[in-house]
């Protein structure tokens, strides 16, 4: 192969891998974006739960 085919083939590469590091950055973004979401709801979850643990324990017992 010709050194200017290989240089060729070479700068394709890069740019294959630049493009897959591109999508795969998004699709990170997107993922993180989730967690965080998935956090919120678990926070409020919990909140519910401790509430719910502390109306229990102060209930007057009959």
């Amino acid at each position: 192969m010709s050194a200017i085919k290989e240089a060729m083939e070479a700068m394709r590469n890069v740019l294959l891998v630049n493009d897959k590091i591109e999508r795969t950055g998004g699709l990170l973004s997107e993922i993180s974006k989730e967690l965080r979401e998935h956090d919120r709801r678990l926070v409020r979850l919990e909140t519910l739960v401790e509430v719910a643990q502390m109306r229990r324990t102060s209930l007057p017992e009959e």
